[in-house]
């Protein structure tokens, strides 16, 4: 892969329903924690670095799908000397990561790409392929797992959160809301046979929601903690959408409608 590959136009206005602009997305990051737009920000990249077992050694070779802005990238870039490739769909995140990569200026080993992991060419493998609450976006799990499993090396892991549901179509509220951004969401048991399917093999599959609901409080009570200097730099409105979208996803996964998956698979050597 290269910086310069994309994928066709509409990969390029991507942004998720007006999403993924530049305020929605700093938007995001103020609750997820500086470098994220994924559940659980820092705290959940070294869970998932737990789950890697040795395997970050310097000048592993990382890809990460749907890596936002790129705080887990610049972690492992910078704390584990890996050598990583983050690719995304929204041009903004794309373009905020590619800034921040700029302002380091320390020789990070990070490159992103904005693009369609289904459509960009690859020239290369990987010894960890990595993906924090993205594929949710992608209807096609089957050839999107094919994908990941071409993409790593022999021996390489596979590492994933991402939302799931429950069993059953849920509530209408909940249909409401997954038809509404356009996820395409399976259960965690139903995730996990797709990846064996797929070719991976000692695929653990961690249903999380319980974990989702705490780390989701912790967020919660941050923004609570300090609005005034958040509608200072954003607004009230931003405020109560954020407020109302977590009591909402809270409510959702309490009812058993929503859930949160933490998935390991590996390929054969």
């Amino acid at each position: 892969m290269t910086p310069e590959q994309t994928t066709d136009s509409s990969s390029q206005i991507y942004d998720n329903n007006g999403q993924y602009t530049r305020k929605g997305i700093l938007r995001y990051e103020r609750i997820f924690g500086e470098g994220y737009i994924s559940t659980g920000g820092h705290e959940t990249t070294l869970y998932l670095c737990s789950k890697l077992e040795g395997r970050l050694l310097p000048g592993a070779r990382v890809l990460d799908v749907g890596c936002g802005i790129g705080g887990a990238m610049f972690y492992l870039a910078k704390d584990h000397g890996s050598k990583v490739t983050g690719i995304d769909l929204a041009p903004m995140m794309i373009t905020i990561a590619q800034e921040r990569a700029a302002e380091l200026k320390d020789g990070t080993n990070a490159t992103f790409l904005l693009g369609d992991i289904m459509e960009i060419p690859a020239n290369e493998t990987f010894d960890i392929v990595w993906s924090r609450d993205a594929l949710m976006h992608v209807a096609d799990k089957t050839g999107l797992f094919s994908r990941l499993y071409d993409l790593l090396a022999p021996g390489g892991k596979l590492v994933i959160t991402d939302y799931a549901k429950g069993i059953g179509a849920g509530s209408p509220e909940f249909q409401a809301y997954v038809a509404s951004t356009g996820y395409n969401l399976l259960d965690p048991a139903s995730y996990g046979k797709l990846l064996e399917a797929a070719g991976f093999v000692d695929v653990v599959v961690e249903d999380a929601t319980d974990k989702f609901l705490d780390i989701m409080k912790r967020e919660s009570d941050r923004l609570a903690a300090n609005p005034e200097a958040f509608v200072k730099e954003f607004s009230e409105q931003d405020l109560n959408y954020l407020r109302d979208r977590w009591a909402m996803k809270d409510g959702f996964c309490k009812a058993g409608d929503m859930k949160w998956g933490i998935f390991q698979a590996t390929k054969s050597r």
